[in-house]
């Protein structure tokens, strides 16, 4: 999906009457002429900037030039006339589009590589929010809501988030991404390898998957089930207690580890599954993306309703993203075709959100396609300009930190 189309069918599902008739919570909301109509306050959500709300709306009317700013109060008050619907309506829209449209994604020996991880949100402090969410860890300081994501970990697409309370489990997360994949993308479900870490195997888990066709890759802890650590190390097949038969690879990492990993994938050479796993830290990366470049953790509201809201943007924002990343690293294929370079670069996303910042919104509510199409393409130009060289086989070894709890929901005023 190039740029253009992307932002086409946000203002297509922006503009689209049963959008806001299946989101209003009121039967008379947006009824009458405002200030800042549906469809605006839908692209004004989308915002990447993380600065104060009243800050965010001086700029947003600063570009339009239609009238006065409207108070934080007023916008907190209009946002309550609409759930999350039109956000996770939006995100739908554009991953069927992509996985259904015939465009060439990147693919692993004919698959698709897709991860599920699970992870939480520190929400602001209020009765509200810990009667909703909950608490988790051991200080249960403060709310926090447990989200999971199917991600496509060559795509960098977000197919299936999910948010909930704290005390979620992740491998019931994931038989929901499953079970969505199945229903909603059968010709990625049919085509797909779904790489797990170690807190997903279960054998109810491992049922769902096997009934499902879906292929998978799951690395397993010691304490997993007799067949599996009893495996002597390589490859080897062994039945489970639940008739379900499955290939296990072990292996002794650089560091002197043993990695055992559960598949029935049966075809692929052993040789080729710690590269395969491998690949499945780009969830993590994904997550990376999300709380620190996104900044998802500085909510714009504090009510159950305003971080659904703020969750379901911010994944249209993460799928929003890697279609720019996509085109910006087009661009700056072309340019060093010819270089000789010790080694390729690609799009620093980090820049890229900063441009990202200053124009996705006004372009997004631009009416003129002569002009959008020119604005996207300065906007390419530009996040091709700040590179990252791509150093394959790099890595640092991960170093766990205590959790400290920090208030991460301040924002700044800059």
């Amino acid at each position: 999906m190039k740029s253009l189309e992307l932002l086409e069918e946000l203002k297509i599902t922006a503009n689209d009457p049963a959008t806001l008739k299946t989101a209003r919570q009121r039967e008379n909301a947006f009824t009458r002429k405002r200030m800042m109509p549906f469809p605006n306050a839908l692209c004004f959500m989308l915002d990447m900037r993380k600065t104060t709300l009243q800050t965010r709306l001086n700029m947003y009317f600063g570009h339009t030039g239609e009238s006065e700013p409207m108070s934080q109060q007023a916008f907190s008050k209009l946002r309550n006339n609409f759930d999350h619907s039109p956000f996770e309506a939006m995100l739908r829209s554009i991953v069927t589009k992509e996985y259904s449209s015939g465009y060439e994604l990147p693919l692993w020996n004919g698959f698709h590589l897709l991860g599920v991880d699970g992870s939480y949100l520190q929400l602001p402090r209020t009765k509200e929010l810990y009667q909703d969410f909950g608490t988790h860890g051991q200080t249960e300081q403060c709310p926090s809501a447990g989200i999971s994501i199917l991600f496509d970990l060559l795509h960098g697409w977000v197919l299936d988030p999910i948010i909930t309370s704290a005390k979620m489990n992740e491998r019931t997360e994931c038989e929901s991404h499953v079970h969505f994949l199945c229903r909603s993308l059968p010709n990625v479900a049919n085509n797909s390898i779904i790489l797990l870490d170690r807190g997903y195997p279960s054998l109810d888990l491992l049922e769902t998957l096997q009934d499902s066709g879906v292929k998978f890759v799951m690395r397993c802890n010691a304490m997993f089930v007799s067949q599996v650590n009893n495996a002597p190390l390589g490859d080897s097949v062994a039945t489970l207690k639940n008739g379900i038969t499955v290939r296990i690879i072990k292996f002794i990492l650089s560091s002197g580890k043993l990695e055992t990993l559960v598949s029935n994938l049966f075809d692929a050479p052993p040789a080729q599954f710690p590269e395969l796993y491998a690949l499945r830290w780009g969830v993590e990366v994904a997550y990376l993306r999300f709380k620190q470049e996104l900044c998802v953790e500085k909510f714009s509201g504090k009510t159950t309703n305003s971080i659904y809201q703020d969750f379901w943007a911010s994944m249209v924002l993460l799928n929003s993203l890697a279609v720019f990343q996509a085109e910006a690293n087009m661009t700056l294929t072309k340019r060093q075709a010819h270089k000789s370079l010790k080694h390729r670069s690609r799009a620093r996303t980090s820049d890229l959100i900063i441009t990202l910042r200053d124009r996705f919104i006004f372009a997004a509510l631009c009416a003129n396609s002569m002009f959008c199409d020119s604005e996207m393409e300065r906007i390419i130009k530009t996040m091709a300009r700040s590179v990252s060289p791509i150093r394959p086989g790099r890595a640092f070894p991960r170093r766990h930190k205590p959790f400290i709890f920090t208030n991460l929901n301040l924002k700044s005023h800059l």
